[in-house]
């Protein structure tokens, strides 16, 4: 079966990309030039350059031509070293490095609510049908959106048993000082560890448009349950585009400038 010509001009474009050809940013050849150098038409070369476009790897400008993607993904911290935090300490960490980025006007946007357990809140708690009864099976989620000039950079849910955060300042659509991790210290919880699930799927409609996403982009999302000793304390589940963000893990006794030392670090660098 031969190939069909949309995916030669596919092949041939994402080949060149490969070999870094065009620098993140440069102006790809147009339909014509393409077309002619294939031996394919304008419509084939079209559909070839969708292809990558779908793939997130160009993007296509009315009226300008198409471009290779130019990702540059912010790191944060996903597991914090001595003098370091992450965006789960939003205000004390994650913020003001944006700020010193270049990046301007960074909000958040916090929503409480009170809700039965869903079945996948209940499974990475462990919660079973029988604990936590007193309180109905009761979840308290806190909802923090943040935004970045504008546009909706990051959006994390915190899941806590009715149990530990019902009544307490957890409750208040409110930033807190030194971040949830403090208010839990006030409580006289101790967060001890904590295991992380990373992966990445595509957005909905509704997630793409609120995210300003253009095709191909997937999201990154983040679970992360926080323990002390046997006891789930939290479920933090961070959804992020996948061409603005990437985590930082460190093992061993990290230094405190490891965020210096991997500043620029970028999964997209050929």
């Amino acid at each position: 079966m031969s190939t069909p010509k949309k995916t030669v001009v596919a092949d041939h474009l994402r080949e060149a990309l490969a070999r870094g050809e065009y620098e993140p940013g440069e102006r790809l050849p147009g339909e014509d030039d393409l077309a002619d150098d294939l031996g394919v038409s304008r419509a084939t070369a079209r559909l070839g350059m969708r292809v990558l476009q779908d793939e997130g790897r160009i993007a296509i400008v009315p009226g300008r031509g198409a471009f290779v993607a130019d990702h540059q993904p912010f790191l944060h911290l996903a597991t914090p070293v001595s003098g370091g935090s992450d965006s789960e300490r939003f205000h004390a960490g994650y913020q003001p490095r944006l700020l010193q980025a270049g990046y301007h006007d960074i909000d958040e946007k916090i929503r409480v609510s009170l809700d039965t357990m869903r079945p996948k809140v209940a499974k990475r708690l462990r919660i079973g049908s029988d604990d936590d009864s007193r309180h109905g099976g009761l979840v308290v989620i806190r909802s923090c959106d943040r935004f970045v000039d504008g546009s909706l950079w990051q959006s994390q849910i915190i899941h806590f048993p009715f149990s530990i955060a019902g009544g307490t300042p957890l409750m208040s659509p409110e930033p807190i000082e030194g971040g949830v991790p403090a208010a839990m210290r006030d409580l006289g919880l101790r967060e001890e560890w904590n295991w992380d699930v990373v992966g990445a799927r595509m957005p909905s409609k509704d997630e793409a448009d609120a995210f300003g996403l253009g095709p191909g982009i997937p999201l990154l999302v983040q679970e992360r349950v926080v323990h002390e000793g046997d006891r789930p304390l939290r479920f933090t589940e961070t959804v992020m585009p996948a061409n603005r963000h990437q985590l930082l893990y460190s093992g061993g006794d990290a230094p405190e400038e490891l965020l210096v030392m991997a500043s620029d670090v970028n999964i997209f660098e050929r």
